[in-house]
């Protein structure tokens, strides 16, 4: 039995997501990975059962890392409006400093297979347990997880990809999109 090298596994999925973002999900194979990982097809096999297994576990661990940025934007002592703020510039900039794993997940997203398989809404928990205290203390309105998903992460995932388009303007397009939330979340 082989051993697992862990900076190997690494390569495998740096090489899987530039695949994904190159050549779209059913353009990737797992000759084509192993190639762009320099590893053998074989040694693929030793981590993942199969390329959808590689997938689901890839967008899993990188949804999951991207939530876990934006907990860590929303502070013990924040208002609500100010947790807010945090969440929607968080996972903005986000975007953009990790502008591959973002759009990785974003196209493994859109994929009813992997979508089914991975729950975005598990991997964000910590962020709606956060928002729930505030919902808890009465300073935001009750509303399933569903809604706030789309309230405060589809309107940001709108904005950064088509950052290229707002040329310069993305900061007012930020604020007004905060305001426009706090107004429609804040009690």
């Amino acid at each position: 039995m082989r051993l697992k090298d862990e900076d190997k596994q690494q390569r495998i999925k740096e090489a899987l997501v530039r695949l994904i973002l190159r050549e779209g999900i059913d353009g990737t194979s797992v000759s084509k990975i192993a190639r762009e990982a320099g590893v053998s097809p074989a040694t693929i096999y030793v981590y993942y059962e199969n390329k959808d297994a590689m997938l689901a576990e890839a967008f899993r661990e990188y949804a999951h890392k991207s939530y876990e940025y934006l907990s860590g934007c929303i502070l013990p002592d924040m208002n609500a409006g100010a947790a807010i703020d945090a969440v929607v510039r968080g996972y903005y900039r986000y975007s953009s400093e990790h502008e591959d794993v973002f759009s990785f997940v974003e196209q493994c997203s859109r994929c009813p297979t992997l979508s089914s398989e991975v729950c975005e809404k598990d991997c964000s928990c910590d962020i709606f347990e956060s928002i729930h205290e505030y919902q808890r203390r009465g300073q935001i309105r009750e509303c399933s997880d569903w809604t706030l998903g789309a309230l405060l992460l589809s309107p940001v995932r709108f904005m950064a990809m088509n950052r290229a388009s707002m040329a310069g303007e993305s900061e007012a397009h930020l604020r007004e999109l905060v305001e426009m939330l706090q107004t429609m979340l804040l009690l």
